[in-house]
């Protein structure tokens, strides 16, 4: 791991342990401002197309967001060791199974704690939804804004334009109320 990119995720991790998992339970579901309008823009606003990744399965192989064109999705970036990440896991867990037909839920793990604890955390908790590893190289940080601090969830509609934005952890029924609509749509 280069230097520069050792630094930038040290300081990211930083920032998120003030910004997010420090900082309790604040949760914002208002967007970046700004934006342009849906379909001619890729961000990381409410009404922008969102922009494809591709990062390995935690499973094996890999998974670009594209695929799954079509169907609503959330994006959840989170740790293990973020307090507020663990209670939201739960509520996606439940939320990928009552709308398996209609939404993928997408777990982005920072993996700060190495790609064992994820995986055992993953499989003492019952996630079964995807899961991908975040990867230095890829540049899914930048391209949603910037990430400062976890979760971060994003919800994308059918057409691949995000819907939503929590930063913090949102209640079950936030995010199913906005799932409903999304899928709606």
């Amino acid at each position: 791991m280069s230097t520069p990119l050792r630094l930038a995720l040290v300081a990211l991790l930083g920032l998120t342990l003030v910004a997010g998992c420090g900082g309790g339970e604040e949760n914002s579901a208002a967007a970046d401002a700004g934006g342009a309008p849906a379909g001619t823009a890729f961000g990381s606003t409410e009404g922008s197309v969102a922009p494809d990744f591709t990062l390995p399965r935690l499973a094996g192989g890999e998974l670009s967001l594209s695929q799954f064109r079509g169907k609503a999705v959330i994006v959840d970036f989170w740790d293990t060791w973020c307090p507020p990440c663990r209670r939201a896991l739960p509520h996606l867990q439940e939320l990928s199974q009552t709308y398996a037909g209609d939404l993928v839920v997408i777990g982005v793990a920072f993996g700060q704690e190495g790609e064992q604890k994820v995986r055992s955390y993953t499989a003492e908790n019952g996630l079964t939804f995807e899961m991908v590893l975040f990867q230095e190289s890829s540049s899914i940080l930048q391209d949603f804004g910037g990430i400062q601090s976890i979760p971060t969830t994003f919800l994308i509609d059918r057409d691949g334009v995000i819907r939503k934005k929590w930063v913090g952890a949102a209640d079950k029924d936030a995010y199913e109320a906005a799932i409903v609509a999304a899928i709606g749509s």
